[in-house]
């Protein structure tokens, strides 16, 4: 109890000296934006996911067949994006994993919220929140795994905990610059389940962006390997 009145305590002083400000454009937040870490006007600039999209990936439609895809079979059930990756989405990603603000997390966490409202998750009921997982080295040297602080930001509204069911054997290449058919090859066999998850649980993966969704897949994929039935996935950004 008396360090519960302690944190409350240094974090009101902290408040009161250095008052919450907007992760974009840095104006001071009143206490109904303080939690989500962004200001009206920046989150309502956020760009909107693709419409229509892939009911399965999210990628944009422009016709009546997805061109990411063609000629792939999945192991998740959708991927869901909260925004489209525009200019606000992606310098907070960036400043987030790269420039290691942490503090930008409720910024990220306040936009992946959308996701859940969007029919393909809503209303479903699951087990666990897993973050994608990064490689031990990787995480060492940036200090976190962004999937896992974003998955701690929407857990809560699920009333669902976050479970590191996943892990990384095999380190890949960055992904953002590899080509569709590159990013599928590179990633096979690149994740595996832990053992003693539970059979039967239903998982929501969480990432922080999606572009060909191989990432995302093959994790899925492990998962289904373990004897998970279903298998969604939220991410802030559709790149």
């Amino acid at each position: 109890m008396r360090n519960s009145f302690l944190r409350s305590g240094i974090g009101a002083l902290t408040d009161l000296f250095y008052p919450p400000h907007c992760g974009l454009c840095g104006v001071w937040l009143p206490d109904v934006s303080a939690a989500s870490g962004l200001c009206p006007e920046c989150l309502s600039g956020v760009i909107a996911p693709p419409a229509p999209c892939c009911p399965v990936c999210s990628h944009a439609l422009t016709g009546l067949c997805c061109p990411n895809c063609e000629g792939r079979s999945w192991h998740l059930g959708a991927i869901v994006a909260a925004s489209s990756l525009g200019e606000r989405t992606s310098e907070l990603i960036h400043r987030f994993k790269y420039g290691r603000e942490r503090w930008l997390a409720p910024c990220l966490g306040t936009i992946l919220l959308r996701a859940l409202e969007d029919p393909r998750i809503r209303g479903r009921a699951f087990d666990a929140v897993v973050p994608v997982p990064l490689h031990p080295r990787r995480e060492r040297d940036r200090g976190f795994n962004q999937a896992e602080c974003l998955a701690r930001r929407i857990a809560p509204a699920l009333g669902i905990p976050v479970r590191r069911w996943l892990r990384r054997i095999r380190e890949t290449a960055p992904q953002a610059r590899s080509a569709r058919s590159e990013r599928m090859r590179g990633l096979e066999g690149a994740f595996a389940a832990r053992l003693g998850i539970g059979r039967g649980k239903s998982v929501l993966l969480v990432d922080d962006v999606c572009t060909t969704g191989a990432t995302l897949d093959s994790c899925a994929s492990a998962l289904v390997e373990s004897g998970v039935p279903e298998v969604r996935a939220v991410v802030v950004a559709r790149g």
